[in-house]
């Protein structure tokens, strides 16, 4: 038995590490590690109700818009407002961005490295993280999504016009006009078209050349790169052959775990209706979501043992207490549960939940997790690169419907009054690009009493509870081969499948008093 520290992980959001042992070859034992405190649910306690979206947003500079959106949600909903369709449509339009901004981020900047032709020789050049002509072409459309969010956010990171009760932004056929133009230009180079063919159709009309012609160069050892045909999205091709290198490596037998998910569901409409539905997958049926069914257990976490509750909203925040070097503990995440069980959360659960509802043609677009990932409910390491790439190509075609349902909007209001309630509890439940993620907040005198935050990577990152049940992260490291302990590449693969985002799990340290944080 061997042991493996890997600590920084490195290409991820935050401050991750993992201790393996190794025998045999393979992962016999994981912990998943989460190196720094969180406070920021103790900073908003005895505040003004209207600071949290403020100030929560900045738990995270990536998803910043999410934790705002979802921040609003719950004091709205303790608040019992309705925010205007004309806001609810801004929100949504900010939300999407969000994601057809994320989802590239990943494959370019974040996982790209792992299967990069400079330093694994697999042809993919375009993904090279110094000269690889399609990080600069993604980086430059990233760039004009943030544009876009500037125009309608007022500034990125950390949007300022969405409020409680709304938006503060007025619709108008100028901000309509910049927002489709960016939008088209960068489908145009994702996708191959603009307006007005849908990125799913597209998309399954040339699928089949892109996949031939990436397979002929790796097979022949040539560099994997796109023709000159403008029809053909370089955003796409790459992607395509990212997976295709991904499958030939083995993926699908790598990071495998019980195929339990989680999702909230998000972009609602006005009716009530949701683009991606709620729902959780207990690995044989799909069953309604309860939100007062998650819990969180502190048993290896480096808080004292009554920092967990029975129901996140019961929770008292003040009991929040470091107690570093506590006897079993190993990190700064918490575990949550839902029905007692450690639940996978991210683009692949809402992929599933999609494809139960509305059916496999948008829960698994091209059947790619059934062709190649050993099935549409799978939950492998190629499985969750591939749902996050299928989940884009919805979110780019909302993204453009619901930018054409503003000019319905022009000049109608985006707000309504917000009064804060004397005394009352409210919940915000929504999707971030990684996953479910949740805010709970109760009021008294007008003032937070307490707050509660469950980030994504809360779920997927964290440790093993007091039954004895392994995170979602652990349990899929569990059988990773180690071929060469000095370069542990499938490690790092199968973390990166997760798309990890440690800064909103866990967020201030002391270096001096590690154990004795005030905050």
């Amino acid at each position: 038995m061997v042991e493996l520290v890997i600590d920084p992980v490195s290409r991820l959001e935050g401050h991750h590490g993992v201790k393996l042992e190794v025998e045999g070859g393979k992962v016999v034992k994981a912990k998943a590690l989460a190196t720094m405190f969180r406070g920021f649910e103790r900073i908003v306690i005895g505040r003004d109700p209207r600071d949290a979206p403020i100030l929560l947003q900045r738990i995270c500079g990536v998803c910043h818009n999410d934790h705002r959106l979802v921040s609003l949600m719950a004091i709205e909903n303790a608040a019992g407002v309705k925010i205007p369709e004309a806001g609810l449509l801004l929100r949504n339009i900010i939300a999407s961005l969000q994601f057809v901004f994320d989802h590239p981020v990943w494959a370019y900047a974040l996982t790209g490295p792992d299967y990069c032709d400079a330093i694994h020789k697999t042809g993919l050049v375009r993904f090279d993280p110094i000269t690889g002509a399609g990080v600069k072409e993604a980086v430059a459309a990233q760039r004009r999504l943030h544009q876009a969010m500037a125009y309608i956010g007022g500034k990125v990171p950390h949007i300022m016009t969405p409020l409680p009760g709304g938006v503060s932004l007025e619709i108008n056929g100028d901000i309509i006009s910049k927002l489709v133009s960016i939008v088209e230009d960068v489908k145009k180079w994702a996708i191959g078209v603009g307006v007005g063919k849908t990125a799913l159709e597209h998309t399954a009309d040339i699928a089949g050349y892109i996949i031939d012609d990436v397979t002929s160069k790796l097979n022949a050892g040539k560099p994997v790169e796109p023709p000159k045909d403008p029809e053909i999205g370089r955003g796409l091709y790459d992607l395509v052959s990212l997976i295709l290198v991904m499958a030939n490596m083995g993926l699908k037998d790598m990071g495998e775990r019980d195929p339990v998910m989680l999702a909230y569901g998000f972009l609602e409409d006005y009716d009530g209706n949701r683009y991606f539905p709620p729902g959780f997958f207990n690995g044989e049926k799909f069953e309604k979501f309860d939100e007062k069914n998650i819990s969180e257990d502190v048993t290896h976490s480096f808080y004292v043992d009554d920092a967990g509750g029975s129901y996140v909203g019961d929770e008292d925040t003040r009991k929040l207490k470091p107690a570093y070097g506590k006897v079993g503990a190993y990190t700064w995440a918490k575990a949550p549960r839902y029905k007692g069980v450690p639940a996978e959360v991210g683009p692949l659960p809402r992929m599933v939940a999609k494809g139960f509802r509305d059916g496999w043609e948008l829960g698994d677009p091209l059947n790619l997790r059934k062709d190649l990932a050993g099935g549409r409910t799978a939950s492998n390491a190629l499985a969750r690169n591939i749902a996050r790439i299928q989940e884009e190509l919805l979110l780019i075609d909302y993204l453009e419907n619901a930018l054409l349902q503003l000019a319905e909007h022009v000049g109608k209001k985006t707000w309504t009054e917000y009064e804060i309630p004397e005394s009352a509890s409210g919940v915000g439940l929504r999707e971030a690009p990684r996953g479910a993620l949740g805010h709970w907040v109760r009021i008294k005198s007008k003032k937070i009493d307490n707050y509660q935050v469950i980030a994504p990577t809360t779920w997927n990152v964290s440790p093993t509870d007091g039954n004895g049940n392994m995170g979602p992260l652990e349990e899929a490291l569990i059988g990773t081969p180690v071929e060469n302990m000095e370069s542990p590449w499938d490690v790092i693969r199968v973390i990166h499948s997760f798309d990890l985002c440690l800064a909103c799990t866990v967020h201030v340290f002391d270096g001096k008093k590690w154990a004795k944080i005030q905050i």
